[in-house]
């Protein structure tokens, strides 16, 4: 047995490294792909800001779109009825239509804008998670890093005081 005692505490040894380098690898490799998923949902994030704001420029236009054609049909309707277009109230009635079809599509705008303010925070979020996650990956393969240096000391100092207190001479009384 005490041929296979430095043999059996090189393999420990060899295998204490091995998985310690393992722990490294393993904790920065979940690093780079929680890095890499939230850069992902920082891209989406992005382009659904992007397209919550064309979609509201799109929802305005249609807005003015049906505005021009609901004032030609009351241009229409007056001009039918024999009525004026100068006329006070009918100017009236053209620029409440008018004011409410701004406002309408003012609106449409507005609420893709703020969509589209919560798309960039999110995008934000998920940038800043990402350098976290990297962070945290990197300490935690530090920690692994220690953790099995600190172990192998520990190993070697066992064995160093093992080898220290134990002696071959046998007292002859006891």
């Amino acid at each position: 047995m005490g041929f296979l005692g430095p043999i059996v505490g090189a393999i420990s040894t060899i295998a204490g490294i091995g998985g310690t380098i393992m722990q490294v690898q393993a904790a920065k490799e979940e690093g780079r792909e929680q890095k890499a998923r939230f850069e992902y949902d920082q891209k989406v994030a992005s382009q659904q800001a992007d397209e919550a704001t064309a979609a509201s420029q799109r929802d305005a236009m249609e807005r003015y779109r049906e505005g021009r054609y609901l004032l030609s049909q009351q241009q229409a309707a007056i001009a039918g009825s024999g009525g004026n277009m100068t006329d006070p109230s009918v100017m009236d009635v053209m620029g409440d239509t008018t004011e409410r079809v701004a406002l309408a599509a003012q609106t449409d705008i507005y609420k893709g804008e703020q969509q589209a303010r919560g798309y960039n925070d999110a995008a934000k979020v998920a940038g800043y998670n990402a350098d976290s996650a990297m962070r945290a990956a990197r300490i935690r393969a530090a920690g692994a890093l220690f953790s099995g240096v600190s172990s192998m000391f520990s190993r070697f100092g066992e064995s160093n005081k093992k080898t220290q207190t134990a002696s071959s001479v046998s007292l002859p009384y006891g």
